[in-house]
């Protein structure tokens, strides 16, 4: 045996094989590239690039049909789908269809998961009746309600989440820092929660037309602040700047300014003539006067937008707002963070425009926009109202004739007509809308799609929420009475000696049993 060709051979064996085996490597690793980025064959044998679907429903394993074909398995459901529209059916014993014709980007993950499907026989259950009631929120968590009645020097707590809710009563007049017949007086509206939902900015408002802004402490009432009072001010607007509302933005005058309560101090104004203002937590938007422009021929005042993070020496400028007239404009002013990123939103009249990246930071020697224009577009009409959806991915903008809704996750635009103008914009949860429409509560998703009703309300102003476990829809129903001197059937620990008026109207909170 020639030992010199046989070891020859050998290391050719040998370079193949590996030659081999990293070929077979590269094309399995670049087989799963393809396979990762969504790419496989379609029924007619096509190679092509498909998008991945989630569709999360709720209540879940519910069944769903894709094209009118029935899927293998139920929700939670994931998909490849060739690129393009598909007709999505989502459908469960006992419960109405859900369905959408849904756009799928091939390469990319669409993930739907405000899929809610209602029961087609609902049970429903009274919790407590109230008389005259004053005011009513939800918590943003959807895990505590609070309810003021006219007759009754309390506020009550309930805990919705629970089988039997429960409740617990916080004296009124110590969270408003009154005598308990000055609490009586007057209107009481809540304008926001802090984020750990344990504390309340209110605006209180008195007969002669006076109002005072409170932070209610909802765990110790006794250490709520009258905001007016204790800052000599008279305040047009305050937000939580923290979610401790320890600090709060505010706008007085037309002054902006940061109120620290842990230390009871009002700083100097960050920017006066300050005409709108948003919030996202320790940085605050607002539209003012370019101080750095100047005046046009006409004497016209040049106004701009711009951002201020708390503790920096001062503000950056992010745009001007050219032909811009603050006697004329409709503006609305919206600020998020989605997905690590942060947007700033705004509308002048009808035009809409979406600003998206990293609030920017101020020092002496550099100001810095991160901010970029993603998406503008023109409204069929001037909003007259705007929202953002508590995840901070939607903003919805409403007129008096359509609803416009931007998805800041997929940069998608819907548009839909509405009957009558809306008085609010309101979250059933984080992704549907409702409205009280002929004495019915109508539901519908974000983009306009699902319309459904779901309850028979008389139409009062109060508020209709999912509880966080997604087991209840809570609202209130409303009943004229006539005048009686019958105690008042208002929680037992409330004032037993309360009787009701002559148009007395009393509220039935109601639960919908949803899984």
């Amino acid at each position: 045996m020639d030992r010199a060709k046989s070891k020859k051979i050998r290391n050719i064996r040998v370079i193949a094989t590996n030659i081999f085996m990293c070929i077979s490597v590269v094309v399995i690793v670049f087989i799963l590239m393809l396979i990762a980025m969504g790419f496989s064959f379609n029924e007619t044998g096509k190679f092509e690039q498909f998008g991945y679907v989630q569709l999360v429903s709720r209540p879940s394993d519910a069944s769903v049909s894709i094209d009118n074909k029935s899927q293998f398995g139920h929700t939670e459901l994931s998909k490849l789908l060739s690129g393009g529209n598909h007709a999505i059916s989502i459908t469960k014993q006992g419960y109405d269809t859900w369905s959408q014709n849904l756009k799928v980007d091939a390469g990319l993950l669409t993930r739907v998961d405000w899929i809610r499907l209602f029961p087609t026989n609902p049970e429903i259950s009274d919790i407590t009746t109230i008389h005259n009631l004053r005011f009513a929120s939800f918590s943003p968590n959807r895990k505590y309600l609070i309810t003021a009645s006219k007759t009754s020097p309390y506020l009550y707590r309930y805990q919705i989440q629970d089988d039997e809710p429960r409740s617990d009563k916080i004296p009124l007049d110590e969270c408003l820092g009154s005598s308990k017949e000055q609490a009586d007086e007057g209107a009481i509206s809540i304008v926001a929660w802090n984020d750990n939902n344990n504390k309340i900015i209110a605006k209180w408002s008195t007969d002669n037309k006076k109002y005072s802004w409170h932070i209610f402490d909802l765990e110790r009432p006794k250490n709520s602040i009258n905001l007016t009072e204790k800052y000599g001010l008279n305040f047009d607007i305050v937000l939580a700047a923290n979610s401790s509302a320890s600090k709060l933005w505010a706008l007085e005058d037309g002054n902006l300014r940061l109120i620290d309560t842990s230390n009871s101090t009002a700083a100097a104004p960050i920017a006066k003539n300050v005409i709108k203002i948003a919030h996202n937590h320790d940085t605050v938007s607002f539209i003012a006067p370019n101080e750095d422009a100047e005046q046009t021929s006409d004497g016209t005042t040049l106004y701009s937008l711009n951002t201020y993070r708390e503790g920096e020496d001062n503000y950056v400028h992010i745009t001007d707002l050219d032909d811009f007239d603050k006697n004329t404009a409709t503006i609305k002013l919206a600020m998020g963070s989605y997905w690590n990123e942060d947007w700033l939103a705004y509308s002048i009249n009808k035009r809409f425009t979406v600003l998206s990246g990293k609030y920017p930071s101020y020092s002496k020697s550099e100001k810095k926009n991160s901010l970029k224009k993603t998406y503008e577009q023109e409204l069929n009409e001037e909003p007259e109202l705007a929202s953002f959806n508590p995840p901070q991915r939607v903003i919805v903008l409403a007129g008096n004739n359509s609803i416009t809704s931007y998805d800041i996750e997929t940069k998608t635009s819907y548009n839909y007509d509405i009957s009558t103008p809306l008085a609010s914009i309101n979250w059933l949860d984080d992704y549907l809308l409702w409205r009280n429409s002929d004495n019915e509560i109508i539901i519908r998703d974000f983009d306009g799609n699902n319309r459904r009703k779901v309850a028979s309300s008389i139409d009062n102003p109060f508020p209709v929420i999912i509880s966080e476990n997604n087991r209840y829809l809570y609202y209130f129903d409303a009943i004229k009475e006539e005048t009686t001197s019958d105690p008042i059937n208002a929680p037992s620990d409330s004032d037993p000696t309360a009787t009701t008026e002559e148009t007395a109207t009393k509220h039935i909170l109601k639960r919908i049993k949803l899984q």
